[in-house]
């Protein structure tokens, strides 16, 4: 009789480490923002965190982690002008100077955090593409619709 327990691992696809990283990358990024506030918001000055603070204290909407993320992804691309232009569009989505900050807050934490994944694993030559493409993988995983 042959052993049928380490079936699976046939059947499973050949990962590059590279996609390896990445999607275990977006599995920590999405619980981070899943799970906000983030424990480790350290300000660089009181007035950084008076000015973001209100951003930090709520989860905010999905809504605006979509918006935020969309800013994120543009950023990374450095598309500048199109970033302010699509979040001056966009503004009347926002409910409040509240939400305005969590947009920036939740862009700004997503893009640094792509960048520093970015300088640690500097052997497998990521691209801007490949963190835009996590960002993606991020809101896809944040908003799953199941089918019941």
């Amino acid at each position: 009789m042959r052993d049928r327990r380490w079936d699976f691992l046939y059947e499973r696809e050949k990962q590059t480490a590279k996609d390896y990283l990445v999607s275990r990358f977006t599995v920590e990024l999405a619980a981070e923002l899943s799970a906000w506030p983030p424990p480790h918001l350290d300000w660089s000055s009181e007035a950084e965190r008076q000015r973001w603070s209100s951003a930090a204290g709520a989860h905010p909407r999905d809504e605006v982690i979509r918006l935020a993320l969309e800013v994120a992804r543009l950023d990374l691309g450095r598309e500048f002008e199109r970033m302010e232009a699509h979040l001056e569009h966009e503004r009347h989505r926002l409910m409040g100077p509240a939400e305005v900050a969590a947009v920036h807050l939740v862009a700004r934490l997503a893009t640094e955090a792509c960048l520093e994944f970015k300088e640690r694993a500097e052997r497998i030559a990521l691209s801007r593409a490949d963190l835009i493409a996590a960002l993606h993988a991020v809101e896809r995983r944040l908003f799953r619709v199941t089918l019941g």
